[in-house]
């Protein structure tokens, strides 16, 4: 019996952190309380250590600076913008190119600068050598890149090496006016990129100082309930808001512009909600017809007294007469969408997941026999299926997340809600991997009407992480700094 990687973190005011809390405590809680897995296992906040100044900054040395340093010392001691000397020679770029979080990080110093008037020149990373007149920014984000630049401009190497974290270092001497990002990895140059990206656009370049930076939340993310489709809703979509917004969920121009957006915010986490995706997200053998072409809204007249359940888009028969289509594509063209909407997170340092609620069978019911029954032998083994094409389907998909509800009935002796879930996703999961071996899917658990017990009891044969998501303020995240909802769970904690 092979027991879980489960992944229970407990810190500060908000104490019941597990995973999927902090993948959206930014949102919910704020910073405090949050905690971030270290190299041991171990929570560790957020590190950012603000080294010495530049040696130029001391009076003596200061004294005996040429006319140049001097210069800059006046600026620097008067608040003036290092930028200054930027616009009379120009800003030189130094990275190597070819990674797309770098690239991104680099394309916002360059639209910076452009916007300020600073003209600019890109060099290679091994060129830095050659940047000898003006300000010069350098992005490493590799070991042996980090060492050049350490070696050639006598700085300080980075005090962090895990994942996501990166140190800024300045050289101002003689002719020299360099800044460089040196990152632990990509993601953590691009992060490091981005500060400087901002400080150009603040008019405050010469105000960054040395510094080491680490996430005090590891995962940070946003949950998006998605519109799919009129025949795939999310949770509450007989409204007319998710019924307009359902073309912008198949446009990339909408997805570009939202994970750009998401990592000039170091955001990291996308999670997409809806109440049974398969059908617009994958095809499986076994149930061929279950997959949905086209893309459709309902143009039903909107009722002001609709109610937020979901069960409303399928209740009243008004919303599926009127349907058109707004946007024709095959199921592989489908495919081919998401996988390069998780393609431009994964080149944002941004992590994909898809969450579900249960047992929702839209676009599905009624096909070889589907139902939402629990008990209905044929919906659990779609299900199965589902899950293993979801994986298969997208190799960037980090995780899936689920839910023991809200849709799922009282519980039944037949099969409890934990074993219909373990049979359906977990058992997706295992025949996922008994394909694809060295696949890792994060299986991320609602901690929502169900049992704790239950939960540990029906997935101890889980082969990857296991983490629970509990919603601490319950879509009150304004109303209360400590909020309630939590204290009967946190007492059946191990």
């Amino acid at each position: 019996m092979t027991e879980p990687k489960r992944t229970i973190r407990v810190g500060g005011a908000a104490r019941l952190c597990f995973s999927t809390v902090s993948l959206f405590l930014i949102l919910c809680c704020g910073r405090t309380g949050a905690v971030t897995e270290g190299p041991d296992g171990k929570a560790q906040p957020l590190e950012r250590t603000a080294s010495a100044q530049p040696s130029l900054d001391k009076p003596a040395q200061a004294a005996s600076a040429d006319g140049a340093t001097r210069d800059i010392l006046r600026r620097e001691n008067s608040g003036m913008a290092s930028t200054t000397r930027a616009e009379r020679s120009g800003l030189t770029l130094c990275y190597r190119s070819g990674s797309p979080p770098i690239e991104f990080a680099a394309s916002e110093i360059l639209q910076a600068a452009k916007a300020a008037g600073i003209p600019c020149r890109v060099m290679g990373v091994e060129e830095l050598a050659n940047c000898r007149d003006g300000a010069c920014i350098a992005i490493a984000a590799s070991a042996d890149d980090s060492s050049a630049l350490e070696t050639g401009l006598g700085m300080a190497p980075p005090h962090n090496a895990s994942p996501q974290s990166y140190a800024i270092r300045r050289k101002a001497e003689g002719a020299t006016n360099a800044w460089a990002v040196l990152g632990a990895d990509a993601v953590g140059a691009m992060y490091g990129g981005l500060d400087l990206a901002e400080a150009i656009r603040l008019g405050t370049l010469d105000k960054v100082a040395n510094a080491d930076c680490s996430p005090y939340i590891a995962r940070r993310g946003i949950k998006f309930n998605i519109p799919l489709d009129a025949r795939n809703p999310s949770y509450s979509d007989a409204g007319d808001a998710a019924q307009r917004n359902i073309p912008e969920m198949w446009s990339m121009a909408f997805w570009r512009e939202l994970l750009d957006e998401m990592a000039r915010d170091r955001y990291n986490v996308l999670s997409l909600w809806n109440l049974h995706p398969f059908p617009s997200m994958v095809k499986v053998p076994e149930y061929p017809d279950v997959a949905l072409p086209d893309v459709m809204r309902s143009t039903a007249t909107l009722r002001r007294d609709a109610s937020h359940s979901p069960t409303e888009m399928w209740s009243r028969p008004e919303f599926m007469e009127h349907l058109e289509v707004v946007k024709t594509m095959t199921i592989e063209e489908k495919i081919e969408f998401w996988r390069a909407v998780m393609q431009y997170a994964h080149d944002r340092g941004i992590e994909t997941y898809i969450f579900t609620w249960n047992i929702f069978t839209c676009g599905a019911r009624g096909k070889y026999g589907i139902t939402d029954n629990r008990t209905n032998l044929i919906t659990i083994d779609y299900f199965r299926k589902s899950v293993r094409e979801l994986i298969l389907t997208y190799p960037l998909l980090a995780g899936i997340g689920i839910t023991a509800g809200e849709h799922m009935g009282k519980d039944i002796p037949d099969i409890s809600k934990e074993q219909w879930l373990w049979k359906a996703y977990g058992e997706g999961v295992r025949d996922a991997k008994a394909i694809q071996p060295d696949r890792s899917v994060r299986m991320i658990h609602r901690y929502h009407q169900t049992d704790l017990n239950e939960i540990l009891s029906a997935w101890k044969e889980y082969p990857d992480t296991l983490d629970l998501s509990y919603k601490y303020s319950v879509a009150h995240m304004y109303s209360s700094p400590a909020p309630p909802f939590a204290k009967k769970e946190l007492a059946e904690l191990p």
